[in-house]
């Protein structure tokens, strides 16, 4: 993967975080339905026939559907969990006012949760645009690491 793919994914992962944690609280919920469905039906397990008067077996049809949805959160752990591990560090008690953390932590707030301009995100700190750029492009870089790319 060259490196301008990696910086693409990660700021893409990084923009799509919130409504990825989102996504999978929803997940979750519809594994847990499914689980719980599979369990009260695998009691009273019956064959059914199709139209085309093939037997179709509803178990494998609901299990199917559990797997579907477990590879699915898988998915997005592994592009949540890294930026959860990240958000955690930066974020840590030992972090001192003005630090570098604290920094890329305000960035990552103000962009890519918050959804604002880099104009408005440079008013908001009172810093150069230069300053800018490079604290942006460093928490992109770390994300990368996070995300094992």
């Amino acid at each position: 993967m060259k490196k301008s793919d990696k910086f693409k994914f990660a700021e893409k992962c990084l923009y799509e975080y919130k409504r990825n944690i989102a996504c999978l609280e929803v997940l979750k919920e519809d594994l847990r339905v499914a689980e719980a469905d599979t369990d009260v039906r695998a009691q009273n397990y019956q064959y059914t026939f199709s139209t085309g008067g093939e037997v179709s077996d509803p178990v494998s049809a609901r299990l199917m559907k559990i797997e579907m949805l477990k590879e699915r959160i898988k998915y997005l752990e592994r592009h949540t969990n890294p930026i959860t591990t990240l958000m955690n560090d930066l974020t840590t008690s030992d972090v001192l006012n003005g630090s570098r953390n604290k920094d890329l932590m305000q960035v990552l707030r103000l962009m890519y949760f918050g959804g604002n301009t880099p104009d408005a995100i440079i008013d908001e700190l009172n810093i150069a645009r230069r300053t800018f750029s490079r604290r942006r492009r460093e928490l992109v870089y770390v994300t990368i690491c996070y995300l094992g790319l």
